[in-house]
């Protein structure tokens, strides 16, 4: 925090300016032979807000920089392509690229200005990356393995729960509300021992709830549920609404967390035409070099008088929607479990909007229509549409049943692969170059259109989409890919649920 507040009051500014990530950006480092240097960073990240100021501030790093390599930063949350790909390597993370925009390395989390100087010295005797993963068998399931995949998902799920503090592993704890539905549905079937998972990390997540405004925070560190990072992100809020919610029929206290997180929602993330924004940064001032700096510690800390003295964290207003069909089943799961009709005005203002804004006759799905250049992604489009069909089965009203068949239509045919069923990420990009033209076909994006494809078959009592379901899901769900899911396997079990393969 100190650093930042230093390096703003030396008014120190960066030796370079950041060029686009695109294809002009790519093919003049082919042309001028200059390696790439990629900053991958969220503008709610606080690490990479110090890391922007520090580091990219250093008169060594711009010199090294402005001699040979061409500096490109990426929004992750405009590009959820790169957010899949180098998820493991932040945020913020920084990726070295040949001239030819092939890996040369790839860095995790905050470096200091002498560790990145000492990176970019030494790109001369960089090789292309070995990843040792590709060297296992990754073979795909037959769709027959399905019910043993979810079986053994289950272990290992079970096996990453802190007995002593709640939630799921211990260094870092987070909220993760798919896990938490997993053991509500274990939980409603009898499973005592589910209830008391679900019971004891409802009661300790309660800390990362803001008793001022609302909302939860992403994650604490230090293995305890007290010291967190304060970023407030739609994926994280939706997800902890709807399990949440989904809890106050077992958990009664679940219901005023609930309602804390929609709250927060409709007053700080809802933008005027009823969508709904992308983040809250951490920080006050991390996005205007001129106001002054407070960090999240010393805002959050405040009551809510002081924090307006102070000033407002930054909000990202994007309107995504990947993130606005989340929020949608969130609102929708809060009206279903406590009646609250106002949670149910906001879900349907905001998939009427989403459905004159981002979604066209064709049944396609823009991430951003404001960003026309970009490709069309899997996750926009299957958690929309799911989105919808939540709507629909809360408050019936064919329009949206149509318009989500005809998104799982063009989902399946502009996603679609030439062997296998798993869907690829993105449609083709044009301006992707070196390792991004290498379309990913991840298991994150796979489960969510799974889930879609499951939930649309049941709507329309139709076999066929819970058949493509079913074959995306095998085919997805190979040894590495499990294995890197590591303890946040509640969306993969959820998927595994909907095409029968897991009962509780």
């Amino acid at each position: 925090m100190e650093d930042v507040a230093q390096t703003r009051s030396q008014g120190r500014a960066r030796g370079f300016a950041w060029q686009p990530y695109g294809k002009q950006t790519f093919e003049r480092a082919a042309r001028e032979g200059r390696f790439i240097l990629i900053h991958g960073a969220a503008e709610w990240c606080h690490w990479c807000h110090v890391m922007e100021e520090v580091t990219y501030t250093d008169g060594e790093v711009a010199r090294l920089i402005a001699a040979r390599f061409i500096p490109v930063r990426v929004d992750v949350d405009q590009r959820p392509d790169f957010m899949e790909r180098y998820a493991a390597w932040g945020w913020p993370a920084t990726i070295i690229l040949s001239p030819q925009a092939q890996e040369l390395g790839k860095y995790r989390g905050y470096l200091p200005p002498q560790r990145l100087a000492q990176i970019l010295r030494a790109v001369d005797t960089a090789t292309s990356v070995v990843d040792s993963r590709q060297q296992r068998l990754d073979v795909p399931a037959p769709t027959t393995a399905l019910p043993w995949i979810a079986a053994h998902a289950l272990r290992t799920m079970d096996g990453f729960y802190d007995v002593d503090l709640g939630g799921w592993g211990r260094k870092q704890k987070l909220p993760l509300g798919a896990n938490l539905e997993v053991e509500l549905l274990r939980a409603a079937a009898g499973d005592q021992r589910a209830l008391q998972r679900a019971t004891q990390t409802l009661h300790a997540q309660r800390a990362l709830l803001d008793p001022v405004w609302g909302g939860v925070f992403q994650y604490s560190v230090g293995g305890a549920w007290d010291r967190p990072h304060f970023e407030k992100l739609m994926t994280v809020q939706a997800a902890t609404l709807l399990a949440t919610a989904r809890a106050a029929a077992l958990v009664p206290q679940a219901r005023d967390d609930a309602t804390s997180i929609h709250r927060y929602l409709r007053t700080h993330l809802r933008a005027p035409n009823g969508a709904f924004f992308t983040n809250q940064d951490a920080d006050v001032g991390a996005h205007d070099p001129k106001a002054p700096f407070v960090d999240g510690h010393t805002f959050y800390a405040l009551d809510d008088a002081g924090r307006k003295a102070v000033g407002t964290p930054w909000v990202d207003q994007h309107i995504y929607a990947r993130e606005n069909g989340l929020a949608i089943r969130a609102l929708v799961a809060l009206y279903v479990a406590t009646g609250d009709n106002v949670a149910l005005l906001d879900a349907t203002a905001a998939a009427r909007q989403l459905m004159g804004s981002h979604v066209f006759e064709d049944g396609s799905v823009a991430r951003d229509p404001a960003s026309p250049s970009q490709p069309f992604f899997l996750l926009d489009v299957a958690t929309l549409g799911q989105g919808l069909l939540d709507l629909h089965a809360a408050a019936p009203d064919p329009a949206l049943l149509a318009r989500a068949t005809s998104m799982a239509a063009w989902m399946v045919r502009a996603f679609s692969a030439p062997n296998g069923a798993a869907l690829f990420d993105h449609t083709p990009d044009a301006d992707a170059a070196g390792v991004f033209s290498q379309r990913l076909r991840s298991l994150t994006a796979n489960v969510e259109a799974a889930r879609f494809l499951a939930s649309l078959a049941q709507h329309n009592r139709d076999p066929a989409p819970m058949e493509t379901a079913r074959a995306i899901l095998a085919d997805t769900l190979t040894p590495r890919a499990l294995d890197e899911q590591g303890r946040m396997l509640g969306e993969l079990l959820l998927a595994l649920h909907a095409v029968g393969a897991w009962q509780p």
